[in-house]
């Protein structure tokens, strides 16, 4: 199996955003490959992102958008901020909703097993998907996301 390609921040957040409409993946793969998001922009998590300078950006960097929807991909580097962004663009979770900030970590993210081993593949390279415990859904878990560079101290 060959390892996922490694997104920068830019580009993964503009594939997730893209994602969060809910079309077909090959609409996803289209809009991304033509710069063209203007069936799409109002099923967006965030509508107002700077969507086709990104794609631009992206084209000019050579990614493959076909190989990242289609074979997964995975975080070059992630901050908390940009962590925030995935959780709501991906599981439209949000902060002081449906999970909380503290430290180096987000606690109480409640998340399906199937969930949760999506984020930990995206994600792995910076931070800990800790399960917590049972949650009050009954088919999710409770989870702590913990950044891996603030745990070394």
């Amino acid at each position: 199996m060959m390892p996922r390609m490694r997104l920068p921040l830019p580009f993964a957040l503009l594939l997730e955003n893209v994602l969060s409409s809910g079309v077909p993946d090959t609409a996803v793969i289209e809009a991304l490959t033509n710069k063209n998001f203007s069936a799409l922009k109002s099923l967006l998590a965030e509508p107002g992102m700077d969507l086709e300078e990104r794609a631009q950006l992206a084209e000019d960097m050579h990614v493959n958008w076909e190989q990242a929807v289609l074979e997964g991909y995975e975080f070059g580097f992630l901050h908390a901020n940009g962590l925030k962004k995935l959780l709501r663009f991906r599981f439209k979770l949000l902060e002081n909703e449906d999970y909380v900030h503290e430290g180096a970590s987000l606690k109480r993210v409640e998340l399906t097993g199937e969930q949760a081993e999506l984020l930990r593949a995206l994600i792995y390279r910076q931070w800990n998907v800790v399960e917590g415990g049972p949650s009050a859904a009954e088919d999710k878990r409770n989870y702590t996301l913990q950044n891996k560079s603030e745990l070394v101290q």
